[in-house]
């Protein structure tokens, strides 16, 4: 079946947010981002920019083989319009919350929406919330359910979706049918904590944490391990696409309600709290620049665990 979506709609035009958006546009998709301020925006824009322009470098070195052309880039970026304006969702087809990892941040964008009249279908790309209680913020949990993307989205070709409580067949039907017209690969999970691959995945990310807590591996060795398990991206390098915070916050939700095999390492609660995020701000385990990998943080490389 095909999903009839032509208008879509993203809330939050971060990592997340900037990549759903781009992945939207270039699919053909009449696309519209939001977030709360201009300067946000403009750097979102920048890096969607930034990503297509490596997209059509790609094309170009390998003869065609990978990437996009120049005329798709374009094309792509005609389709793509960017706010500030809430309001200016209220024609799309299907809007995507790609906001805060927070649930009240999230439930408050939810209700809001609904209170200013949209009534058609909402997705979250959550990585943990329960979709259920996300759901109940919503005029219409019916038409309403999770669309959890990896990240760097342009890259991943997979997209967990998770089915709420009262999400409908036909919403269910639809969005999977979204879902592979945007080019991905749904992965079809319920809504338990972590849902499926958080729960299968950030043991392995925490694991990594503690190889480097505990002086076992560098970064850059813990990061090399994926020449053998296949991975396209190490788990520390992961760790900082996906945001330190968010990860932390996903190991405690998994720890409240599976035990404490979930526990976040001490490295991961200590970076954090000294605001080092990941590649969103400029420094995690490693430091970046505009998607560069500077090196390691000095703080992780003098850091072991007595």
């Amino acid at each position: 079946m095909t999903s009839g979506i032509r208008k879509v709609g993203v809330i939050g035009i971060g990592l997340m947010g900037s990549g759903i958006a781009q992945v939207s546009a270039a699919q053909g998709f009449d696309t519209l981002v939001i977030d709360v301020a201009p300067e946000v925006v403009e750097r979102g824009m920048e890096r969607i920019r930034g990503s297509l322009e490596r997209l059509v470098e790609s094309h170009q070195k390998s003869g065609g083989a990978k990437g996009i052309s120049e005329e798709k880039k374009e094309n792509a970026l005609s389709r793509l319009q960017a706010s500030t304006e809430r309001a200016a969702l209220l024609d799309r087809d299907i809007i995507i919350e790609a906001i805060v990892e927070n649930e009240e941040a999230k439930k408050e964008t939810i209700s809001a929406l609904a209170q200013m009249g949209y009534g058609d279908l909402f997705v979250s790309n959550t990585s943990s919330i329960s979709i259920t209680r996300l759901a109940s913020a919503y005029s219409y949990p019916d038409k309403f359910m999770g669309m959890h993307f990896m990240n760097p989205v342009p890259v991943q070709p997979g997209c967990e979706l998770i089915r709420g409580f009262l999400t409908s067949d036909e919403t269910w039907q639809t969005v999977a049918a979204f879902c592979r017209e945007l080019g991905k690969e749904p992965i079809f999970a319920e809504d338990k904590a972590g849902f499926g691959i958080n729960r299968m995945f950030v043991p392995f990310l925490l694991e990594a944490i503690k190889v480097v807590e505990e002086g076992i591996m560098s970064c850059e060795d813990a990061d090399k391990t994926t020449l053998c398990l296949g991975h396209k991206m190490g788990p520390i390098t992961t760790l900082d696409y996906v945001g330190l915070d968010t990860t932390l916050f996903i190991a405690e939700v998994l720890e409240r309600e599976l035990g404490p095999g979930y526990k976040a390492p001490d490295l991961l609660r200590k970076l954090v709290a000294a605001g080092f995020y990941g590649m969103k701000n400029g420094k995690g385990f490693y430091l970046w620049d505009k998607g560069k990998n500077l090196g390691v943080n000095p703080a992780v490389a003098r850091y072991r665990r007595k």
